[in-house]
């Protein structure tokens, strides 16, 4: 590797070179668990910058010692793919790098357009990798571009900060672009110098997507103005991330007052100033994966400022909603859908995992109010959703009431009304976690009972 990096000077190399030399030795997980090697794999397209990429990487592979992989990811968009699928796969080869080829579908109903579908796809499948980081090919054209493109939507600081050198992709995986800081320029030199081959997307030309519009149109404009433009603007996206750092930081301290479990309390919230309202709402809903449009973000902000305390207002944003009750913001699944009715055998320790109703149900021994262990042991167990008119009595000394009434009575939010699985012992109702167990089937005194728990699946979209 000694003479590749006489042959490559530029301080942004360098850069590229101190970003994966520092994560081997202190951030991958080889070295944090004693493993004996890291193992990066590439994303691997078959163009200019990540086959410059795949290339640099693999002369590097001796002298930092770790495992290098690809993947290349087959959208089917073009005409081209099959070809430029078996390409990838040959030039890997050619470096000893093995190199997986993944085929995916684009989901175009949520409304993210072809290009959106397709990074969403492709990093659905990074995810996905055994790896210890997932190396990237963006480089600083694709940088200065991704700035432009969000500032013409109007984007604030986390948006103007544009790609990050280094986050985190999974609780595994973390993400890796070391030519952030090199020019496009710059790689097609390395590549001529040392005989690459790559392929060319035809789409790349249509500027019908902005970004290509902003890269053959706009970009050499700015040029012609600034030459210095490439440096100036990823200059301009590190102020802008560290001024999105301190947001976070602040964010996170007024998260921890007015977080409730995972609901956003507004009471706190509206102590706050109207800037810092904004910053940590902004905040807790990205970490539900959403970020609102400017129009949407208003009228959440009159949601829970304006909305009448006995009234339930949702914004619905794609797959997931935003709704208040009873003085707090709650994220949700958009669909209100009970799951299908099924026989379950409880499993008192681990508890029981219902994918088809988004959630775990789980048991916790008590001394009272639980549902009586040999029930559990020995009669036929079933979850299923509201019918309507269904009745409940909470203990033998009180009255049989709707479970709607109890509902009502308990503050159960009405989404949870609609999602949360009842559960039937032979056929009767016997038990709603958060409200209680019927009264015939609790557990005597001196008997070991058992109280159901439903824990839905964190909502992230």
């Amino acid at each position: 590797m000694a003479n590749t990096k006489k042959k490559l000077q530029p301080k942004s190399w360098q850069a590229a070179y101190d970003l994966i030399a520092g994560f081997i030795q202190h951030g991958s997980a080889g070295s944090r668990f004693n493993l004996p090697r890291a193992r990066l794999c590439v994303g691997l397209s078959g163009g200019l910058d990540s086959t410059v990429l795949l290339h640099w990487l693999a002369n590097l592979r001796d002298e930092l010692d770790f495992e290098l992989t690809a993947v290349h990811v087959h959208h089917g968009l073009s005409p081209n793919a099959d070809t430029w699928a078996l390409q990838a796969q040959a030039f890997a080869c050619q470096l000893a790098v093995p190199c997986a080829v993944q085929h995916v579908q684009l989901d175009l109903r949520q409304g993210r357009g072809v290009e959106g579908a397709a990074r969403k796809a492709r990093y659905a499948v990074y995810e996905q990798q055994d790896c210890d980081a997932l190396i990237l090919a963006h480089h600083q054209n694709d940088q200065a571009e991704t700035i432009l493109i969000n500032l013409l939507r109007g984007s604030g600081p986390a948006g103007l900060a544009a790609m990050p050198v280094q986050r985190q992709l999974t609780r595994s995986i973390e993400l890796l672009r070391p030519l952030l800081q090199t020019p496009r320029a710059e790689l097609l030199d390395y590549a001529q110098a040392h005989a690459l081959q790559w392929v060319e997307d035809e789409s790349n030309q249509d500027t019908q997507y902005r970004r290509n519009d902003i890269r053959h149109n706009v970009m050499p404009a700015i040029m012609g103005i600034s030459p210095q433009a490439l440096t100036t603007l990823t200059r301009s996206a590190i102020h802008q991330s560290e001024v999105n750092e301190l947001l976070i930081e602040i964010a996170e301290q007024d998260l921890a007052i007015c977080r409730n479990d995972a609901a956003l309390a507004l009471a706190p919230w509206q102590q706050l100033s109207s800037v810092r309202q904004k910053n940590v709402l902004r905040h807790w809903l990205g970490l539900a994966g959403i970020v609102l449009e400017l129009r949407a973000f208003n009228e959440l902000l009159r949601t829970a400022i304006d909305a009448a305390d006995d009234t339930h207002p949702a914004l619905v944003w794609r797959n997931a909603a935003i709704r208040r009750y009873q003085g707090h913001l709650h994220i949700t699944q958009a669909s209100l859908q009970a799951g299908p009715t099924q026989s379950i055998t409880p499993n008192l320790l681990a508890g029981n995992d219902l994918p088809d109703w988004h959630g775990e149900l789980r048991w916790t021994q008590c001394e009272t109010g639980g549902i009586a262990e040999h029930w559990l042991n020995t009669a036929t167990i079933s979850v299923q959703g509201r019918q309507g008119g269904e009745q409940f009595k909470l203990a033998a000394n009180r009255p049989t009431r709707s479970l709607k009434a109890h509902c009502q009575a308990a503050a159960i939010a009405p989404w949870l009304r609609e999602t949360t699985p009842l559960i039937y012992i032979d056929g009767q109702l016997a038990a709603m976690p958060g409200l209680g167990v019927n009264a015939q089937f609790q557990a005597s005194a001196g008997e070991t009972g058992w109280l159901p728990e439903w824990r839905p699946y964190t909502h992230r979209v």
